[in-house]
């Protein structure tokens, strides 16, 4: 019994002990309800035959012990399966000819079972035998039948074996992937967590040292609306903290926060204009996106302007995807002093948007003919799944 179970385990066919051998009995059945048909015919055929209680007796052994072979049959069919592989005949001559072996063993074992031990035994219970032609008789005209019902199980076998091991090689296939992609997921909402955890402090702290700037020059009223302004953004901040993702109205309302703590800065030095398609307002981009490139423009770009500097954030959507472009009319890219901020801002940007969209998504920078820089982002897709895309909330 354990040695079935074992062998049933290694088919993977999903079958109980007991039902094992009751579709075995089916199987066996079948094949000794058509041997019966055909010697009923045969006895029609020729008058005055008729089978005797002793050979119906042996026909019943017969068939009985065919069916304990099921187990042989399963073995068999494990150890050396039939399958055929292209440009390789000789693939299937050899288990062929290792089966055809075991079904002559398993013939001669009965007829011999029978001639030693179920012939005498019928003598001398009835007094009748069966002679030594008549099993040689039996032997050479069963043989064929037996080969095909035999090669017939073990192919069944392979074939029914090889279907449930597919499937659940698939099965755990599609298991592994879908695992997979599930460490991919969160291995990329780690990294997008760990570039905006880098992101906040760094905002932050430029931030904290322009109210220090204002404390430094006794402006303790522009530091107060300054304090209060960074209070209100990094309230906004942390109510979507556990989002990776914001509707772009949403983050244009971040990045306004953060250009009206820089306009209590600069006064009327600084203009901001909003052209903003509404089409775009919907499209999810990773939160605080916008900051560093804006935070880039005032820092590196007006900074030293004492009047008329322009910053002007422009969104549109085509077939193509979504563009958001911040210009500013500053002194320009090629000019701009190097700046520890200036790496680190733009930087995880750029790896941000790597790291939700691929290669769907850019970052490039322009300097227009008339002068200042213009930086666009380009987003020519959703994110993808591993960037937790669907994570999009409208809370302000």
């Amino acid at each position: 019994m354990t040695f079935l179970k074992r062998m049933l385990e290694q088919s993977r066919l999903p079958l109980t002990v007991g039902q094992f051998w009751w579709y075995s009995f089916c199987y066996w059945s079948i094949f000794a309800v058509i041997t019966f048909g055909q010697l009923m015919m045969l006895w029609l055929l020729k008058e005055g035959v008729v089978m005797r209680p002793h050979e119906m007796f042996i026909w019943l052994l017969d068939g009985l012990f065919w069916w304990s072979t099921s187990p042989l049959v399963l073995w068999a069919s494990i150890k050396v399966p039939i399958a055929f592989k292209v440009r390789e005949t000789s693939s299937i001559i050899r288990p062929l000819l290792i089966h055809l072996v075991i079904i002559t063993l398993c013939n001669i074992f009965i007829n011999t079972l029978h001639y030693f031990i179920t012939n005498p035994l019928m003598y001398s219970a009835v007094g009748k035998s069966v002679p030594l032609e008549s099993y040689l008789f039996s032997f050479f005209i069963a043989y064929t039948a037996s080969v095909g019902q035999y090669l017939l199980l073990v192919v069944g076998f392979n074939k029914v074996s090889y279907i449930y091991q597919y499937q659940e090689l698939k099965q755990q296939h599609f298991e592994t992937e879908l695992h997979n992609e599930q460490l991919r997921g969160q291995l990329a909402n780690a990294q997008l967590q760990s570039l905006k955890m880098q992101l906040n402090p760094h905002f932050l702290f430029n931030s904290l040292h322009s109210v220090i700037s204002l404390m430094i020059k006794n402006d303790i009223r522009k530091a107060t609306l300054m304090i209060t302004t960074l209070s209100d953004l990094l309230r906004a901040v942390l109510a979507n903290q556990s989002a990776d993702f914001i509707p772009l109205q949403e983050e244009l309302k971040l990045t306004r926060q953060y250009l009206d703590i820089q306009q209590i800065r600069f006064q009327d030095r600084l203009q901001v204009e909003y052209h903003i398609d509404p089409a775009s307002e919907l499209y999810p981009v990773p939160q605080l996106i916008l900051q560093p490139i804006v935070e880039n423009s005032i820092t590196h770009g007006i900074s030293d302007m004492t009047t008329n500097a322009l910053i002007r954030i422009t969104s549109t959507v085509s077939a193509a995807g979504m563009q958001v472009n911040i210009y500013d009319n500053g002194i320009g890219a090629a000019q701009r002093k190097p700046s520890n901020g200036l790496g680190l801002g733009l930087k995880n940007t750029s790896l941000r948007l790597q790291q939700a969209y691929g290669d769907q998504a850019r970052l490039q920078f322009d300097q227009p003919p008339g002068g200042g820089t213009s930086v666009t982002l380009f987003f020519d897709g959703r994110p993808m799944a591993g960037g937790d895309g669907g994570r999009v909330t409208a809370d302000g």
